[in-house]
Formats: structure tokens, sequence, C-alpha cells
């Protein structure tokens, strides 16, 4: 599905009203995923300036130009060297008409300090001021468009799982799963994984993040897959835990507890209900079973053209306030039940806040005995 460029204004626009609204006087969207999200095109290094009022502007390498244009519409500037890049962004906040222009950036993972240090030392009379308050309430709610691709995004991740499941068996290293999944899917139409594959197996399945290494995966252990697959910019994600072989009673209780968890939070999720009162609802769940102490907050989180963006509450603690609303995307099952000497399980999904909950991933959640 082409996204309309009118959409692309559209969200410009938009950003425009928050911008006045936070007093803002412009917007430098650094990240390739904003740049994407009031674009449409896909460029390394993005560089775009959007005034309060008026037209975007858009820098690219001289050798681009031809391209970004054909892809924005836009008004491109172009550069050969970094002095001249910061000549066209110093000449852009002369021309506001502000003595002393407010400048949103956005200052999240995608942005290194080195950026806007230099930024400011470039720029001594602007004002840097985090972009969130415009960026935020524009990305954490769906259009159309985006739920189609995420849609897609959803179907890669349960295919991915299907295939992860498939491969488990003892003897196989956790990086031949990844590598293998990583291959089918891309050639199914993933643009990228969002994140490392997690094949975390044996003792590692209690790591709250994770990766695949060399280790080989062996009879009795809990393995914790986690995927999340890119289709056209968008992001799914979905978490699964299988055992090797027969699983113990305990390997059993501690999943089952936490699909329960999991399900409960499901039907809980409507408009309105904050991400501290999932939290609490789990602390409580947790504490009845006598395992409060291995409760690790942050249980959902937004997704889309990142796999977690606001709300964000594991990196934002303010976003633990932010309340559901309808049309966003959530992935529900972020955090890890650790228990030392039997595992860590985990079961994410990725689902879609309307008139009711809807989940994109759909593969079994049970706990299947493999290999």
């Amino acid at each position: 599905m082409k996204i309309p460029r009118q959409v692309y204004r559209q969200r410009i626009r938009k950003s425009q009203e928050l911008m006045d609204d936070q007093g803002i006087d412009a917007l430098i969207v650094l990240s390739l995923e904003n740049y994407r999200y009031f674009t449409g095109d896909l460029r390394k290094q993005p560089r775009m300036l959007i005034p309060r009022e008026g037209d975007p502007l858009v820098l690219v390498f001289e050798g681009e130009k031809e391209e970004a244009e054909e892809k924005t519409g836009m008004e491109i500037k172009t550069y050969r060297a970094m002095h001249e890049m910061m000549g066209i962004i110093i000449k852009f906040f002369n021309s506001l008409g502000v003595e002393t222009p407010k400048v949103g950036i956005e200052m999240e993972f995608s942005t290194p300090a080195f950026l806007i240090d230099r930024f400011r030392i470039a720029n001594p009379h602007v004002e840097v001021v985090d972009a969130k308050p415009v960026i935020s309430p524009l990305r954490k709610i769906k259009d159309q468009y985006e739920l189609h691709l995420m849609k897609k995004a959803a179907k890669l991740a349960d295919t991915a799982m299907e295939k992860a499941v498939d491969m488990l068996k003892p003897g196989i290293t956790e990086r031949e799963v990844a590598i293998e999944v990583e291959y089918v899917i891309r050639k199914k139409g993933a643009e990228r994984l969002a994140f490392p594959m997690f094949v975390n197996s044996g003792g590692r399945s209690q790591w709250l993040h994770g990766m695949a290494t060399e280790k080989r995966i062996e009879e009795g252990d809990l393995v914790l897959i986690d995927i999340g697959p890119v289709y056209e910019g968008y992001c799914a994600d979905i978490a699964r835990t299988v055992v090797i072989g027969k699983a113990t009673e305990e390997q059993k209780k501690i999943h089952g507890l936490y699909l329960e968890m999991q399900e409960k939070i499901i039907e809980m999720i409507e408009p309105g209900i904050t991400i501290l009162d999932i939290d609490r609802h789990n602390e409580k769940f947790m504490k009845k079973h006598g395992m409060k102490e291995l409760y690790v907050k942050g249980f959902l989180h937004g997704i889309g053209l990142n796999f977690e963006e606001t709300p964000f509450p594991t990196i934002f603690p303010e976003d633990q306030m932010e309340e559901v609303e309808k049309g966003m995307v959530l992935a529900a099952g972020h955090s890890v039940l650790a228990v030392k000497g039997t595992g860590g399980v985990r079961v994410e999904d990725t689902l879609f806040v309307g008139d009711e909950v809807e989940q994109f991933t759909s593969f079994p959640k049970e706990l299947m005995e493999v290999g």
C-alpha cells in the first residue's frame, strides 16, 4: 500500500500545530524513523527542518538531490561538506525572524549526544528543547496506512516464530537458529530486524535482554525467543518460550503464570487505563502467587516505526502516567519472569487498540515441548 503524499503533508501540519502549542519555533528531524514518518523517504543520515509556519526543508548530500526531490516533493538544499550543511541550518534559523528561536530536537536513542553538543556550539543563540511533546502525540496514534504495514510485519513475526520453533533441537546453536530465521523472513519481505533476535537458552533465558550466541541448546533448556521484523519501516514484536524435551512442573508453572498475566492484561486494555495501572495489577497478581519480588515493571510499550516508542516506561518513567488511547499499537509482555534454577519466560504480542483489542500476532502461546 503506497501512502498518499498528502498524508505526509497532514503529518507536518499537525506537527506545526503542536509546535505552536508548545512555543517551539522549529523542529530538526535527525532520526531515520521520524524522517520517514514525515516524508515517506528512506535515507541514511536524514536532515529535515520544519518551521512552525511555512514549508519544510530537506537537506541531502549533493548527489542525492534528484532522488530526494522525487521521493518527498519538498524543497531540497544540498551540501558537500559538514560546514556547508551547518551554514544552511544557520541561515534557516536566521530566516525565522526570532531572536532566540526555540528548536526541538529528538533526544532519544537515535540522536548521539555529540551531535546535539556540536549543534549548540554552532548555534549559541538557539534554545534547544526536547522534541518529544511534538513527536510523541503524532506517532503514538496510528492511521490506516500504518496499521496495514504493521499487520504485514506481524504476519512476518508469526512466520519467523514458526521457523524458529521448528529448528529447535538439542545441539543446535542459538546463532544457527537466528541466522536461518532472519534469512527466511527477509526473503519473504522483511526489510530488516528491529533488534538482534533473542534466542536465549538455558540460564540465559533469565536475561531481560538477549541475543543469539554460539551456545548450544541442550535438553531441558527453556528457550526464550523474541523477534521484531520490520516491514516498510514498521515493526511488530513477538516473544514465545519453549522447552527442549519434556517440561518440568516448575517450568510449566512459571510459564502458566506469565501467560495468565498477559491474557488478563489484554482483557484490561482499554482507553483511559494507564501504564501504571497495568504494572500495579501485575504486581498484585505476582504477590498473590508469591513472586512479587520477581516482577519486572514495564509490561507494555508502544511500537510502530520504532520497536519501542511512546509509551516507553522502562526508559521514560513519566510514560507510566500515559493513558491508553484508541488508535495505539502496543506490545504486551515486555518483561521477563526469571526464576533462578528454572529459567526465564516471556510471552509477548503486538496489539491494536480499536473498538476492541485486536491481536496482530497470533502464533500459539502455550509452552511447547520441542526437539
